[in-house]
């Protein structure tokens, strides 16, 4: 069976799941511009990977880790012009290396609430470009390296013996927009719009800690 070292350290893995909102800027945006309405919206993502904790007390703690991070977009476009109507997904892939404070208090005899707050270094290893015979949408990053806030609040159970299993929800939002998407026809140097992509999101938050071991 996996364990982590008992040291205060605690190792497992994590995935969220990115939830669609209209709230903290993370909508759709929507540009008119002559005969063309442009609707960006980001879909369902997810982030995926390993977190470690640092427990000083019974109350206190830290937690970092190394995440994977998938963004979803589609742009709608409808055109009176050439009577176009169709739209384009495309996504932004990540990854992220959080650093958060972790308050912890005592529910029940197995159980506990969770409350973190920090802040991350995010890395992005591309452009993004997709298109089809008469739109295109390339996707440029402002930086390859970003920073952002992030906070989460859940509920954590640890049976005996069993490891201990986390539910909560997660916001993450960039200090800047890090994208900018550049929309246009299909090989035209020129762009019709330019939309900002502020990268914000709330998710599910589930994560599995490994027992400690606590050895002889």
């Amino acid at each position: 069976m996996l364990k982590s070292q008992d040291k205060g350290f605690i190792g497992g893995i994590q995935f969220k799941g990115m939830l669609a909102n209209n709230y903290f800027n993370g909508g759709s945006n929507e540009q008119t511009l002559d005969s063309v309405n442009l609707v960006t919206s980001q879909k369902f993502g997810y982030v995926f990977g390993m977190t470690i904790r640092k427990e000083f007390t019974k109350t206190l703690a830290i937690e970092s880790g190394l995440r994977f991070v998938q963004r979803n977009y589609n742009t709608k476009i409808d055109s009176t012009f050439g009577n176009y109507s169709g739209s384009l997904d495309y996504r932004i892939i990540g990854y992220e290396i959080p650093i958060k404070g972790i308050v912890i208090l005592r529910a029940s005899t197995n159980s506990r609430f969770i409350a973190g707050l920090g802040v991350e270094l995010d890395l992005y290893p591309s452009d993004v470009y997709t298109g089809d015979y008469e739109w295109q949408v390339e996707v440029r990053r402002k930086s390859w390296i970003h920073g952002s806030f992030l906070a989460n609040i859940g509920w954590e159970y640890h049976p005996k013996g069993k490891g201990s299993f986390y539910s909560g929800f997660s916001f993450n939002r960039p200090f800047t927009d890090p994208f900018g998407a550049v929309i246009g026809h299909y090989n035209s140097n020129v762009g019709q719009a330019n939309i900002k992509l502020n990268g914000v999101y709330l998710s599910l938050d589930l994560r599995y800690y490994f027992e400690p071991n606590k050895g002889k």
